[in-house]
């Protein structure tokens, strides 16, 4: 139930990052569209797990606050292209770049009722508000990673329970990759993921 300086407190703290370097960095992000107004007071608005999975972006990549906002939209809007399930070394079931089906298998998996988004940035906040709101089906000792690559770009989202490793990929799908001279990799882990999902409690429906 983060506002918009509870946010940017806590992951000042996360990070340990100067707040006001990050409180500059979420202004940024604002005036390009990606986060909602904040408000003051008892008008202050929640912040959506976008508005969260946005701003976390840009502290792990340790970006400039001038240059932050171009490559975060960039990642955000990477479309979902392909996906796969795998249970004891067995394809379960597998989809590549048909993005209906692969959101028709997503649905039952891994959480029932789960909407799932097209594009990264919607994914990923998506799952921080509901992804993790399933504690009667032991869903909340499943892991969860995000891995982004320069390489595309691309980001690959996976999740391991006991009905099997999921890997869900946005950008650039793996057969059109070229083997690059260098590439920059950013890892996000469970242990991340589940103390943003905290910050994004208040946009749960």
């Amino acid at each position: 139930m983060a506002t918009k300086g509870e946010m940017v407190r806590a992951l000042a703290a996360q990070f340990d990052l100067n707040p006001n370097k990050v409180d500059a960095m979420t202004r940024a992000m604002a005036r390009k569209g990606l986060r909602s107004p904040g408000g003051r007071g008892r008008a202050a608005t929640h912040m959506s797990g976008e508005d969260i999975f946005h701003l976390t972006l840009a502290l792990v990549m340790n970006l400039e606050t001038k240059d932050a906002t171009d490559i975060v939209s960039e990642l955000s809007q990477l479309p979902l292209v392909c996906g796969d399930l795998i249970r004891d070394g067995h394809i379960q079931w597998e989809t590549t770049q048909d993005a209906s089906e692969l959101l028709d298998a997503l649905q039952r998996l891994p959480v029932a009722g789960l909407e799932m988004a097209r594009s990264f940035g919607a994914f990923c906040g998506h799952w921080l508000e509901q992804g993790f709101n399933a504690p009667s089906e032991g869903f909340a000792s499943c892991s969860v990673s995000v891995e982004i690559s320069s390489n595309g770009p691309h980001a690959v989202f996976s999740h391991q329970s006991e009905d099997g490793d999921l890997k869900v990929w946005f950008g650039t799908p793996p057969g059109e990759l070229s083997e690059p001279e260098w590439e920059r990799r950013i890892s996000l882990s469970d242990k991340l993921f589940r103390r943003l999902a905290v910050l994004a409690e208040g946009s749960r429906s």
